[in-house]
């Protein structure tokens, strides 16, 4: 369950890439891992508990993305759903929350931006190495904000061809480069933990 539209697809592709390292490095055996699917629902939603419910009887891990801004309404939500699936076999929700934004972590790997970006301009790239992304730039007007860093490089905008310039990003991204912030640290250690609670490592 994603915050956003233009989330979706680095997220989805992100995590099915992410889990099937994890489980290739570390499981006791071979784990076959389906597709990432993306709820309709968006996390800010009215009705996303029930949403959340539904989807959590369908499947063993369910993530719950928000941008730090509305880190308290994907904690909230994973401890409801907690305690709803207490005793029974639903989904352990893991809370991603890249810090400030999703662009945050897009913006990392620089070679894998000129890779997937097509035109894309880097000449105003202002990260020096991949953990000054996640350093405080929180203002709109700052220029190192990373969606206005992400804007200047990809074009403003969603859908169509940014969506798949997302997705092939995604599949590009140098995973244990983004190992090195610590907000996709958490995120890892979140997601080991939930694999080892469903009994895969």
């Amino acid at each position: 369950m994603a915050e956003g539209v233009s989330d979706e697809p680095f997220l989805r592709t992100l995590i099915t890439r992410q889990l099937e390292g994890l489980l290739l490095a570390k499981a006791p055996g071979p784990v076959d891992v389906q597709p990432c699917e993306v709820s309709p629902v968006r996390i800010t939603a009215a009705g996303v508990a029930k949403a959340a419910r539904e989807l959590a009887l369908d499947c063993h891990l369910l993530f719950l993305h928000s941008d730090e801004k509305e880190r308290a309404k994907a904690d909230d939500l994973a401890a409801e759903l907690r305690e709803w699936a207490q005793g029974s076999k639903a989904a352990e929700p893991v809370v991603l929350v890249p810090v400030r934004m999703t662009e945050s972590w897009m913006l990392a790997d620089r070679k894998a931006i000129t890779t997937a970006v097509g035109g894309a301009d880097l000449t105003a790239y202002p990260y020096k190495q991949p953990g000054d992304v996640e350093k405080a730039h929180n203002s709109p007007d700052h220029p190192a904000y990373a969606k206005r860093v992400w804007q200047a490089i990809a074009g403003k905008g969603h859908g169509g061809a940014l969506d798949d310039s997302m997705e092939l990003l995604a599949q590009h991204i140098d995973l244990d480069l983004l190992g090195q912030l610590p907000s996709y640290q958490r995120w890892l250690a979140d997601t080991e933990h939930a694999l080892k609670l469903k009994g895969f490592l």
